[in-house]
């Protein structure tokens, strides 16, 4: 038992290290990141086909927006992580219509690989905060696996 407690322990504190670089890496993105509006120039829809839930639709967003110097963007909100998860959820309506203005954060050196919108920010910082308590957790049950097993041993001699 004292293995597993110092095993989840080092897991938890790598996992609080992972979700710290996380947490830091994309507040220091927005630190440093300039902000447009964006308008919504179509949806794209897509289908996802599995053998439990059968083929279901899903909707990804156009983007374009114009940069401080001048530059005309356009990109697609799964561009980031080209991943199903960050367009709309499955069999759901767009989650922005065509013409909608939409707030967007870019690094100015590659707005086009960095942008952003509101729904990404908030599920990149979402994403390390439970990186962050799986850490917390792991620590909490490793330090009682460890001590369990420590006073188990001290009652024994």
């Amino acid at each position: 038992m004292r293995v597993a407690g110092v095993i989840l322990w080092i897991i938890g504190v790598l996992l609080l290290a992972v979700g710290g670089f996380m947490l830091v890496k994309e507040k220091l993105f927005l630190l440093n990141a300039e902000q447009a509006t964006a308008t919504v120039t179509g949806n794209d829809r897509y289908t996802y086909e599995s053998s439990e839930h059968g083929t279901q639709d899903y909707y990804c967003t156009d983007f374009q927006f114009q940069t401080k110097d001048g530059r005309s963007v356009s990109f697609q909100e799964s561009d980031q992580n080209a991943n199903q998860a960050d367009c709309g959820d499955l069999d759901a309506p767009p989650d922005y219509q065509t013409g909608q203005q939409v707030l967007v954060s870019y690094d100015p050196r590659d707005p086009a690989n960095t942008a952003q919108i509101p729904k990404a920010v908030k599920l990149d910082y979402a994403g390390g905060v439970i990186v962050l308590v799986f850490g917390f957790v792991g620590i909490l049950v490793g330090l009682v696996l460890f001590w369990i097993s420590l006073a188990r041993s001290r009652r024994t001699r």
